[in-house]
């Protein structure tokens, strides 16, 4: 594998959360991708990605740049062979700073990133030509740069991002209180900034939260104790959101990850499209998987 963070600049910031490059063979065919509390903008450097409707089960193939919103549940991808991309992972309320749509229309979606987000395809083509790493990710900053405008983003609302993440499971009213607004213009304030409600985007924290505190290297304490010491009202609660975002039972899961490894735990390799309907392979027309 060949990954390179690199630092985001201070102009980008706090709109782009992180900026890397990445090859390596794919682990399997198929990948389950968890929810994730940021948008991620994907250059790719490699052969095509292809997309799995949930409902229908349906295709969509995904062969330059690519950008996904938040998400209510898992995606089902099939990855090419060898990946490699450029890529940027963004806060929520970035769609403002480069985006011409709200936020609202990237919730859910998966799409395609040329046009959307300028010329993506010519980043491709110069990251493609670039000689190392580093400079293909240079290319991806400059075009950040050349797309940002001031986002008119409410402070209260970049706020309660920030308190959401340093503590999911704090009540909204208390969120909004610390950021300086009420509960009510908080939550409109959001969905409209941030395409979620406040409640949402904390549950998506604090799921992802729960699964990067798994001590997948050790002993597993027993699901009861792990969630007895998370944000989860009780166990029945914990799986119930569990299955509702992966699809999968926490048994399977972990069974999967200690085949994989840690660095897997939320994008799990899987060498069948498991809760994928049985799928077409004709490609869905434009616009974003929902």
């Amino acid at each position: 594998m060949d990954y390179l963070e690199v630092p985001v600049p201070a102009d980008l910031s706090p709109e782009v959360q992180r900026l890397w490059f990445l090859e390596q063979p794919a682990e399997q065919r198929y990948e389950r991708i968890f929810p994730q509390p940021a948008l991620h903008l994907i250059v790719n450097l490699a052969g095509p990605y292809r997309l799995f409707d949930l409902q229908t089960g349906a295709v969509r193939v995904l062969r330059a740049g690519f950008l996904s919103g938040l998400q209510p549940r898992f995606l089902m991808s099939q990855s090419p062979p060898a990946i490699r991309h450029i890529a940027a992972e963004l806060a929520p309320f970035a769609v403002a700073r480069f985006l011409d749509l709200p936020a609202t229309a990237l919730t859910g979606t998966v799409r395609e990133s040329q046009g959307l987000l300028g010329d993506t395809d010519a980043v491709r083509a110069a990251a493609e030509q670039a000689e190392n790493p580093a400079a293909a990710v240079a290319v991806l900053i400059e075009h950040l740069r050349a797309r940002q405008r001031p986002s008119g983003v409410p402070p209260a609302v970049v706020r309660a991002w920030s308190g959401i993440q340093h503590n999911p499971d704090a009540p909204i009213p208390q969120i909004a209180a610390a950021a300086g607004t009420s509960h009510h213009r908080l939550i409109d304030g959001f969905r409209a900034w941030c395409g979620v409600t406040p409640k949402v985007y904390a549950d998506i924290v604090r799921f992802r939260q729960f699964i990067d505190a798994l001590p997948l290297r050790g002993p597993m304490p027993s699901w009861a104790d792990l969630v007895a010491s998370s944000g989860y009202y009780d166990q029945p609660h914990f799986i119930r959101v569990f299955r509702a975002f992966t699809g999968l039972s926490p048994t399977r899961y972990l069974d999967i990850v200690a085949r994989y490894g840690p660095e897997y735990a939320a994008f799990v390799p899987l060498d069948e499209p498991h809760g994928v309907p049985e799928f077409s392979t004709r490609p869905r027309g434009p616009g974003g998987l929902r």
